[in-house]
């Protein structure tokens, strides 16, 4: 089992596949420029395209089925961003496991695979693995499914808190859709794909704004406040007189892909960075903890049941605490 040499950015493409000019390339041994496309999903589907074919029967071919069966865009049981991270985290599994035939793969091999790769995007792509599995056997073309048998890495929750400063430092220099989104993950506490796929048909409501989340399939009803009411009326500004039900739409009317945004906020985040108001890059999906941080019932803001999960993971800035008095 053979593994590529790290790459210093940008470490979740593939070998050989480079970011350039918006878009996304495979670069063959002779040098050979291959044009994949703008978004990252669509771009790692062609890649796969590229991968030399195996027989029928072997792991590349079942990999080949569950992702058909689990992300074509006609039968989407997966929100938008779990499925783009699936067929980034299936690419690097096809090339090391594609060629073997089920029976063959141990978890020792499995252990192997794990200790080449970063320890959460392991427990990802095992996880993933595990899953490819589990519809192998179902389809009676695996007996087993050797992932029971492998203990997943240790996972500590994320830590980075951004403070306000280095929010304003992102936020000055971002498009206005960006200062949008931000302004709405901060409100809410959604996650940037149900942000990104708000509508003026199925989310604005006389109640509020209305969503279902993508990840869990919580019914979140926001009631109408000034500060909500602002950003919607500047988000339906921004339209200007594209006619389009998208909330925050691009300059065509549509919705922000998961490629696009990120190339956007790639470059603000570059911006920031490079006029020294920002020292340490941050990702969108932090300012969901920013807005646990604000919030009165941080649970009810993110559509935890538990708070437990709250507090372990969103809950990342200094608490606030009355001291002691003597005597």
């Amino acid at each position: 089992m053979t593994m590529g040499r790290k790459r210093k950015t940008r470490r979740e493409l593939p070998q050989r596949v480079y970011f350039r000019h918006n878009a996304y390339y495979f670069v063959a041994r002779d040098g050979t420029w291959t044009w994949l496309g703008r978004d990252v999903a669509t771009a790692l589907r062609q890649y796969a395209n590229l991968l030399p074919g195996v027989e029928s029967g072997k792991m590349a071919a079942i990999m080949d089925r569950y992702t058909r069966d689990n992300f074509s865009d006609v039968k989407p049981p997966k929100a938008p961003r779990t499925k783009e991270n699936n067929l980034r985290e299936m690419v690097p599994l096809r090339a090391v496991f594609g060629a073997m035939q089920p029976e063959d793969v141990t978890p020792q091999d499995i252990y192997a695979y794990m200790d080449r790769r970063p320890n959460i995007a392991a427990n990802r792509e095992v996880a993933l693995l595990s899953s490819v599995f589990k519809h192998a056997i179902r389809w009676a073309l695996a007996t087993d499914n050797p992932c029971r048998l492998v203990s997943r890495n240790l996972e500590s929750p994320r830590r980075r808190h951004v403070e306000s400063d280095e929010y304003y430092a992102v936020y000055e220099r971002a498009p206005d859709a960006i200062q949008c989104m931000m302004d709405l993950a901060i409100i809410t506490g959604l996650r940037l794909g149900d942000i990104l796929g708000l509508n003026e048909r199925d989310n604005i409501r006389k109640e509020g704004l209305y969503c279902e989340t993508g990840k869990t399939g919580k019914k979140m009803l926001f009631a109408w406040s000034r500060d909500l009411r602002a950003v919607i009326d500047r988000a339906r500004a921004l339209r200007g007189s594209v006619r389009s039900l998208t909330l925050i739409a691009n300059l065509q009317g549509q919705r922000y892909t998961i490629g696009g945004f990120e190339t956007l906020w790639q470059r603000t985040m570059k911006a920031a960075l490079a006029s020294s108001a920002l020292h340490e890059r941050f990702r969108f999906h932090d300012l969901r903890a920013v807005a646990a941080g604000l919030a009165d019932e941080p649970s009810e803001l993110l559509g935890h049941d538990d708070p437990r999960t709250t507090n372990r993971i969103y809950r990342r800035g200094a608490r606030r605490v009355t001291p002691n008095r003597i005597g």
